[in-house]
């Protein structure tokens, strides 16, 4: 019976130590879950900051890597656009550029060349023009403009006078190869001699196209000094002559 009695006793005091304690083992568990938890999201948090600095440091390290491209990205040369006060002039030499000059690859500037045979306006709804038109890109070097692309297209281009300006119609061109010459009698016809002996001025055409150039350096305040076609000598550009070059369609 004492025997009995002494265990109850032991029984009693392990269970009265048991409640007696302040501290709950499950209640610990979660708190340790709760920790970890904030832990490994102040980790992420941590880790994402840091990812975020370095993305900008390569950033401002891909930007400062090259500094020669950023400057080649900084000098794109402005469009080309016709310098002189005839808005008939305006619209054709636009229409070169937009209808000429989509058969080559973008340039740092398109400038056309319009190397003009004869003009007839007596028909207000279809004024003539025939001559050779060119279309010439260039890539800046320097104070030079490279010629890159271009081509030849000569031809008649018909225009129409509208309450708003004027408005190309058609185009004209001469064919190639054994189509050039037929092609070119019947488009061109009493000019035909004319635009023949043009032809054959290479002189005087390439006159004509460096003063088109210097005038574009002139109208956007440009340091271009010469232009240069593959495998011949720089051809240093005239003084501007916007005033006079240009002359009013009546």
């Amino acid at each position: 019976m004492m025997k009995k009695t002494a265990i109850a006793l032991i029984c009693s005091m392990v269970l009265v130590a048991g409640c007696g304690s302040t501290e709950n083992p499950f209640t610990q568990d979660n708190d340790v879950e709760e920790n970890t938890e904030n832990i490994e999201t102040i980790d992420e948090e941590e880790v994402a900051e840091a990812a975020t600095a370095q993305a900008s440091v390569e950033t401002m390290d891909e930007n400062t890597e090259d500094p020669e491209a950023d400057m080649a990205k900084a000098s794109v040369l402005p469009a080309y656009e016709y310098p002189g006060p005839e808005l008939f002039y305006s619209v054709l030499y636009q229409y070169i550029i937009d209808e000429c000059g989509q058969h080559f690859e973008k340039a740092d500037v398109g400038i056309p060349c319009l190397n003009i045979v004869a003009e007839d306006e007596s028909d207000k709804n279809d004024i003539k023009v025939w001559g050779d038109f060119w279309y010439y890109n260039y890539e800046l070097n320097g104070d030079t403009l490279e010629m890159v692309s271009g081509g030849s297209f000569p031809g008649c281009i018909h225009i129409k006078s509208t309450d708003e300006g004027y408005e190309v119609t058609e185009f004209e061109m001469v064919g190639d190869g054994s189509d050039y010459t037929p092609t070119a009698k019947k488009i061109f016809d009493k000019h035909y001699d004319e635009f023949t002996k043009m032809n054959e001025d290479t002189e005087a055409k390439e006159k004509t196209r460096a003063q088109i150039i210097a005038n574009y350096v002139a109208a956007n305040n440009l340091e271009i000094t010469q232009y240069k076609d593959y495998g011949w000598e720089p051809v240093k550009l005239p003084e501007e002559n916007i005033d006079s070059f240009y002359s009013t369609l009546d």
